[in-house]
C-alpha cells in the first residue's frame, strides 16, 4: 500500500472534507458472488482455431509437451455474460476453465435474477468488498546486474542450484507468473533495475481492481519476486535472474473471503494465455472471515476449492505450477491450504538453513492421501529484498515456494535443449527423485531437499534412455563367447557406419567401419571392465556402455 505518510494526510484531507460537507457519507458495502454456468453451447469460438483465444506462446507450450486444447479453453460462452450484464450488474472477473463468472453488486437482492437466467446452474455468496485506496507509480534510474549470490548463496547452494546458473541456464526465455497480493515498488526498486532494463517485466494484470496501481499494493509479492529475480550486485541475487516475470494480483490483504480463490483462478488462466511456462502462488485459503465459507481439511483433495482445480488444469496444460504449503505447521489448522493441495503441482514446504523443517510449515498428505508437500526449501529466515532495495530476511513458506520456482524455470530451460518434446511428469520426477527424504517421504517435508544438479542428471540419462528406446541401434555383448554384436533394426546392408571403443581411461581400443547390419567383434583379448562403444551412422552417433567380465 501507500507509506504512512501519504496514508495520514490522506485520511486528515478526507476528516476536513467531512467536516465541510452538509451530505452524510457512508461507506456503501458491495457483494461477491460466484456464477457457475450449465455449458458453453453456441459459443462463436472453435478449439480448431484456438488462436482466436490464446497467444502463439501458449499455443507452443502446449504443442511441445503434446497437449491438445480442450473445452475448458474455450472462453465463457459471451451471450451468457451479456445476459448478466443487461440485469444491470457488473461482471468482475470470468474463469473459461471453471466455466463461470464473479459478479459485483451493491444491492445482492438482484442475485434472484441471475439465478433465473436458463444459462446459470448455481449461484454463490463468495464475500465483501470495500474499496481499496490506490497510490501513484514513480520511477528511477537502472544498474547492471552481475553473478554474485552475496546473502542468498546459503538458500542456493541448499538446493544445489549453482550447477545449472554455472552452465548458462539461468532462466533465459523462461516466462513466470507470480500471482500474489501486490508487487509494491518493483517499478522503482533498485532490486528490479535489470528486470526492467532488459525488458523482462513482461506485464502486469490486476484481477480485483483493474484501474489500481498494482506497485503501490501489497508488499508481500514484491519481496516474494526478489526470490527469483533480485539482483543487487554483489550483494544478492535471484534463483532465476534471466527469466522474465508478469505480475499477477489476486489477493486482497485486508480481508480473507473466497471470493479470492476465483480471483486466483482467473489470475493462473490469465497467465496460462499469455503463455507462461511457469507460476508461482505464495497464496493459500482454510478458513475466512466470514466461517461459513470455511474450509475443512477433508476439503484439501484438490477437487472442491476452485483454485486447486484451476491449479491442476493450469498443470494439465504444461505449466510447472509451485505453490506455497503454508504456515500452519504450529497452528490448530494444521496441514496444507487451497491450492497447495492439487494434484501434479509443486507444493514446497519449508526449512531452516540448516536442512530442519520449519516449525511453522505446513503438514501434509494431502486428505486424499497424495504426498503434500513434495519438495522443501529455505522459509526460516529466507534472504529476500525489502521494498525499499535493501536485503533482509523473513520467514514463510511464502519464500521457499518462489526460491524453488526459479530453479525449476532454469531446470526447464535445460530439459528443452536435451528434447524438443516435454513431458511435464517427467520433468517433476526428475526433481522429486533428487529429493534428500525420496524412499522414506515425510508428512512435513515430502520428499525432502531437491537437489538441482542430480536433477538435471536424472532428465539426462531418462533422455538417453529414450534416445535409446527410439534409436534402431542394438550393441549386446554375449559374455559366453567374448562376441560383441552391432546391429542396426530396419536397415539393409550396406551402411555406412563405423565404430569407435574406448576404454574408461579413454583409451581407444578399436576404431573400424560397419558395412553390414549386422556385425560382430570378438573381444576376448580385452580386460576386464567398462567400456564406451561409439556408433556413428549418416554423421549421427550414438553411445553405449558395455561391462566386460
Amino acid at each position: 500500500m501507500g507509506n504512512s505518510t501519504n496514508r495520514t494526510r490522506f485520511i486528515g484531507f478526507f476528516i476536513v472534507f467531512l467536516l465541510l460537507s452538509s451530505v452524510v457519507v457512508q461507506a456503501q458495502t458491495s457483494y461477491y458472488f460466484y456464477v457457475q454456468f450449465k455449458d458453453k453451447n453456441n459459443t462463436p469460438y472453435s478449439l480448431s482455431n484456438p488462436a482466436d483465444f490464446l497467444s502463439a506462446r501458449s499455443i507452443a507450450r502446449r504443442t511441445a509437451f503434446g497437449i491438445s486444447c480442450d473445452s475448458t479453453d474455450l472462453p465463457v460462452n459471451l451471450s451468457y455474460l451479456q445476459q448478466i450484464k443487461n440485469l444491470g450488474i457488473q461482471v468482475h472477473n470470468v474463469s473459461k476453465w471453471m466455466n463461470g463468472a464473479t459478479v459485483l453488486l451493491s444491492d445482492s437482492s438482484l442475485m434472484s435474477q441471475i439465478r433465473s437466467l436458463s444459462c446459470v446452474k448455481f449461484v454463490e455468496y463468495t464475500g465483501l468488498l470495500n474499496g481499496p485506496v490506490l497510490a501513484p507509480s514513480s520511477k528511477v534510474t537502472s544498474q547492471k546486474a552481475t553473478l554474485n549470490y552475496g546473502v542468498a548463496t546459503t538458500q542456493i547452494n541448499q538446493l544445489n542450484g549453482t550447477g545449472l546458473h554455472n552452465e548458462g541456464y539461468r532462466g533465459k526465455g523462461i516466462q513466470i507468473a507470480v500471482i500474489d497480493a501486490g508487487f509494491t515498488n518493483v517499478n522503482i526498486n533498485p532490486c528490479f533495475d535489470s528486470l526492467r532494463l532488459q525488458g523482462r517485466l513482461l506485464g502486469t494484470k490486476d484481477i480485483i481492481n483493474p484501474n489500481s496501481n498494482i506497485f503501490a499494493e501489497d508488499t508481500h509479492g514484491a519481496m516474494v519476486l526478489s526470490t527469483m529475480t533480485g539482483n543487487l550486485p554483489g550483494q544478492f541475487l535471484g534463483t532465476a535472474p534471466d527469466a522474465s516475470f508478469w505480475l499477477i494480483r489476486t489477493e486482497y490483504s485486508p480481508t480473507e473471503y473466497k471470493v479470492e480463490t476465483d480471483f486466483w483462478a482467473s489470475g493462473i488462466e490469465y497467465a496460462d494465455s499469455v503463455g507462461v511456462d511457469v507460476v508461482n502462488s505464495s497464496l493459500g485459503y482454510t478458513q475466512f472471515d466470514d466461517p461459513l465459507m470455511n474450509f475443512t481439511y477433508s476439503d484439501m483433495n484438490g477437487k472442491v476449492s476452485r483454485a486447486s482445480r484451476a491449479a491442476n488444469l493450469a498443470s494439465k496444460k504444461g505449466i510447472i505450477v509451485c505453490s506455497s504449503a503454508g504456515n500452519e505447521g504450529n497452528a490448530s489448522w494444521h496441514y496444507i491450504s487451497s491450492p497447495a493441495d492439487a494434484d501434479g503441482i509443486v507444493t514446497v514446504g519449508a526449512i531452516t538453513s540448516t536442512g530442519i523443517s520449519s516449525v511453522f510449515s505446513s503438514f501434509g498428505p494431502s486428505y486424499d492421501g497424495r504426498i503434500k508437500p513434495e519438495i522443501c526449501a529455505m522459509g526460516t529466515s529466507a534472504s529476500v529484498v525489502s521494498t525499499g532495495g535493501l536485503t533482509t530476511t523473513d520467514s514463510g513458506t511464502s519464500f521457499s515456494s518462489p526460491i524453488t520456482a526459479g530453479l525449476m524455470a532454469c531446470l526447464l530451460q535445460r530439459y528443452k535443449t536435451l528434447n524438443s518434446t516435454l513431458n511435464l511428469t517427467t520433468l517433476l520426477n526428475s526433481v522429486f527423485e533428487s529429493g534428500s527424504l525420496y524412499n522414506n517421504p515425510t508428512a512435513q517435508m515430502g520428499y525432502g531437499i531437491p537437489d538441482f544438479t542430480q536433477a538435471e542428471q536424472n532428465l539426462i540419462t531418462l533422455n538417453s534412455l529414450q534416445q535409446i528406446n527410439n534409436s534402431n541401434l542394438v550393441v549386446a555383448y554375449n559374455s559366453a563367447n567374448k562376441n560383441l554384436n552391432i546391429r542396426f533394426i530396419g536397415v539393409l546392408s550396406p551402411v555406412q557406419a563405423s565404430v569407435r571403443i574406448y576404454s574408461i581411461t579413454g583409451n581407444m581400443l578399436l576404431n573400424q567401419s560397419l558395412v553390414n547390419s549386422s556385425t560382430y567383434f570378438n573381444v576376448d583379448n580385452f580386460p576386464t571392465g567398462i567400456y564406451a562403444v561409439c556408433v556413428t551412422e549418416n554423421g549421427k552417433m550414438e553411445t553405449r556402455k558395455i561391462i566386460i567380465q
